[in-house]
């Protein structure tokens, strides 16, 4: 059994050797981890534009599924960059030569601020990431 998420979906538009396919809805969107990247269209519809690789026609049933290890690189990219930015905030204050009392609230509120950047940064590359779905997203005809 492969924990891979996978939905199927019908191809609706071709454009510019782009697939449009309309995913059919299921319980399991709310706990997909790469929800983010389907836009609902018309009629709160599942959508997502997709290259053209497999050459499929405007009417094929095809099966999406998620690219290997991408749960794996958004978790990291949401929880452990994050994390790495804190550590190493706390680390970087405790090399400064600041005397305040108590030194480890100093410490502290820069791993804070080394969280927020690592949070903003993480961010950003996730947002890039959601531009090219493409890559996070893989997909085969079914044959009927």
């Amino acid at each position: 059994m492969s924990d891979q998420v996978s939905d199927t979906g019908i191809i609706t538009k071709i454009n510019d050797n782009f697939a449009t396919i309309i995913i059919d809805s299921t319980d399991d969107c709310k706990d997909c981890g790469i929800r983010f990247l389907c836009s609902p269209g018309s009629d709160n519809e599942k959508t997502i534009r997709l290259e053209n690789t497999i050459e499929a026609k405007v009417g094929d049933k095809v099966l999406v599924t998620e690219a290997s290890n991408v749960l794996l690189r958004l978790s990291f990219l949401q929880y452990g960059l994050p994390l790495l930015g804190f550590i190493i905030g706390i680390v970087i204050s405790s090399y400064l030569n600041i005397q305040i009392n108590p030194i480890e609230l100093f410490q502290f509120l820069f791993g804070l601020l080394g969280l927020g950047i690592a949070g903003v940064i993480s961010y950003l590359i996730i947002r890039g990431m959601a531009k090219k779905p493409g890559k996070l997203y893989q997909y085969k005809k079914i044959m009927i």
